[in-house]
């Protein structure tokens, strides 16, 4: 049952994956915004290049929520804030030369490697403006608070590390991470929000 809740949700994130790789070819290289940025929301971005199975794609089949963020035009994957200069600007506009910023597709350096979608925390809620990570990710706590790292096969009772989830890289890859990986590179001082 979780091996084919996971693999449905691979799917989908592979799917809107390619959504934004469409988006991006046809915007030269330029990734949808989040709502964060003051843009429209990605996932909307996506309704044309995702076609007739929107709806179905951009919620997570394992998403305790999904029947709410569906209703009011979520979704269950989080983007990185990353896309958004204004995100990483001080209060004259400028961007911090140290904090990469991903978006233009054709300008990430590593693709293979730099995280684009994430699955939502339960915690985060439902409406179209609940699309991006808008915390601190930098600690386990902060982490989880936003997203949902041990989706699969994770321990309701646990600290979060038990189990897996599901992670869209800039070049299309899905990939299924163990929960105590990301915890264990989150607590080495990685900031895996950069490159993973």
């Amino acid at each position: 049952m979780q091996s084919g809740l996971r693999s449905k949700c691979a799917s989908n994130m592979r799917n809107i994956g390619a959504g934004i790789h469409l988006y991006a070819a046809e915007n030269n290289g330029n990734l949808p915004g989040t709502h964060h940025g003051g843009t429209n929301y990605w996932i909307n971005e996506l309704r044309g290049p995702l076609g007739r199975n929107y709806d179905r794609i951009r919620i997570s089949p394992v998403d305790p929520k999904g029947p709410q963020r569906l209703a009011r035009g979520g979704t269950s994957y989080l983007m990185t804030a990353r896309v958004n200069e204004a995100a990483y600007a001080n209060e004259f506009g400028e961007v911090d030369p140290n904090e990469p910023v991903y978006s233009n597709l054709n300008r990430i350096p590593s693709p293979s490697r730099v995280i684009l979608l994430f699955l939502a925390s339960t915690n985060k809620g439902t409406a179209p403006t609940e699309d991006h990570i808008c915390g601190d990710i930098s600690s386990w706590d902060g982490f989880r608070a936003e997203t949902w790292p041990d989706a699969f096969g994770g321990d309701p009772q646990g600290n979060g590390d038990a189990g897996s989830s599901n992670y869209l890289f800039a070049d299309g890859h899905v990939q299924n991470i163990a929960a105590s990986e990301i915890k264990r590179r989150i607590e080495s001082g990685d900031d895996i929000s950069k490159v993973y």
